[in-house]
């Protein structure tokens, strides 16, 4: 199993829309065609087709790893020119280690089991390492989905470099010191919020989104930790049908005498009653958890929006006080006025650009809650439909 988890390929893989979809005559379309996991590392291969003028060809691929793609959210969160927008979140890290550390707990306790248990334990570890993999290598796609389908940033330059350079980028991970100024970023942004408090927000719909928002990013992040732990459980119930299931078949003599009969075709509902729960919780993962885990990224997103918003308005009222001043004093007058001009243009640029986005996010949101959870619904009831008919036949064949 060593080699499931050093080198894995994934090949193309059903994706879940996160995106909303786009339009328009210009197509940029980008999937992540297969990808390999070396060790440490994992190694995405991505295509794109296109009709864009700006790009050198009509289809082309490279390899990119995770860190580029940090690389290229980076990109549009420090660029001015799209503050207005919710740029969409950053794919997480790809992290093995909890599957890794069972594995190992597993091969240290393989002395206390019996070779059939084992052997069912190393199967469920293998098949959930490589469910986990396909969702990390989905959430890199979906990410440069969402940036391909968005009609301003498929056009922007260094995407252009991310998907047609085919050479490696040189992106490293971020060393001490610039995680410790990303630490002071965010200790600014949190002095910033608490010297906004006392900004009037005069925008009735801007002051409802903040409040929906905050509400609303709390709320779906407390439904996500609720949502793993029901996965958790699943998974849990499942294990425990392993044991059960195997120390029935030990029970069972060799002879054919009615209690044998009986514990063997109990042995075999709880192993077909593990692999129903399996699906249920994989499902519940990738319909219910997965959704929710997104959307708690996406929602602090927009609220970074907000955030810059009220930044530039902060800006605008200081630039307002500052005329006030100068022309109380009559000294620099004409420079106050054009940086007032100037504060008011960018604050004003940026509220058309965050109301569009903003609504945009909502149809975006409700039309993939309701597909995701349609979607999870119809499959808990077709899994507990296969429970029940399972429990039956065995009743059947009893009675």
């Amino acid at each position: 199993m060593d080699d499931v988890f050093e080198e894995t390929k994934a090949e193309r893989s059903e994706t879940v829309d996160l995106n909303g979809g786009g339009n328009g005559d210009d197509f940029l379309k980008i999937e992540i065609s297969d990808a390999l996991n070396e060790k440490d590392k994992v190694k995405f291969t991505v295509k794109t087709k296109t009709n864009m003028k700006n790009f050198s060809s009509s289809e082309f691929s490279t390899i990119r790893e995770h860190e580029e793609f940090i690389w290229l959210h980076d990109r549009f969160v420090e660029f001015e020119d799209y503050a207005g927008y919710i740029i969409p979140p950053a794919p997480p890290r790809p992290d093995f280690d909890s599957s890794r550390e069972k594995l190992q707990r597993l091969t240290e306790g393989e002395s206390s089991m019996t070779k059939e248990e084992y052997a069912k334990m190393k199967q469920e570890l293998e098949s959930e390492y490589l469910a986990l993999f396909k969702k990390t290598v989905q959430m890199h796609e979906v990410f440069l989905n969402r940036l391909s389908s968005h009609p301003i940033f498929k056009c922007d330059s260094n995407l252009k470099v991310f998907l047609e350079y085919n050479k490696n980028l040189n992106v490293r991970s971020k060393n001490t010191k610039e995680r410790f100024g990303g630490f002071v970023k965010s200790i600014s942004k949190n002095a910033d919020e608490l010297r906004f408090i006392n900004i009037k927000e005069t925008d009735e719909f801007f002051d409802g989104q903040k409040k929906f928002l905050t509400d609303y990013h709390n709320k779906i992040r407390e439904d996500c930790s609720r949502a793993d732990r029901m996965t958790y459980v699943h998974k849990s119930v499942a294990d425990c049908y392993i044991r059960v299931s195997t120390g029935l078949s030990n029970a069972a003599t060799g002879e054919l005498d009615p209690l044998s009969k009986f514990l063997t075709k109990l042995a075999d509902y709880f192993e077909t009653a593990r692999k129903t729960e399996n699906r249920m919780s994989s499902d519940t993962d990738l319909k219910l958890s997965d959704t929710l885990r997104y959307y708690v990224r996406d929602s602090k997103a927009a609220l970074d929006l907000l955030h810059r918003r009220t930044k530039r308005l902060s800006d605008f009222e200081t630039e307002n006080r500052n005329l006030e001043k100068a022309r109380k004093n009559h000294k620099d007058e004409k420079n106050a006025e054009q940086a007032q001009q100037n504060a008011k243009l960018k604050f004003e640029q940026i509220s058309e650009l965050a109301r569009s986005e903003l609504s945009d996010f909502k149809t975006r949101r409700i039309s993939m809650f309701k597909k995701s959870l349609c979607e999870f619904v119809e499959l808990q009831i077709k899994h507990s439909n296969a429970q029940v008919q399972t429990l039956r036949t065995l009743l059947q064949e009893q009675a």
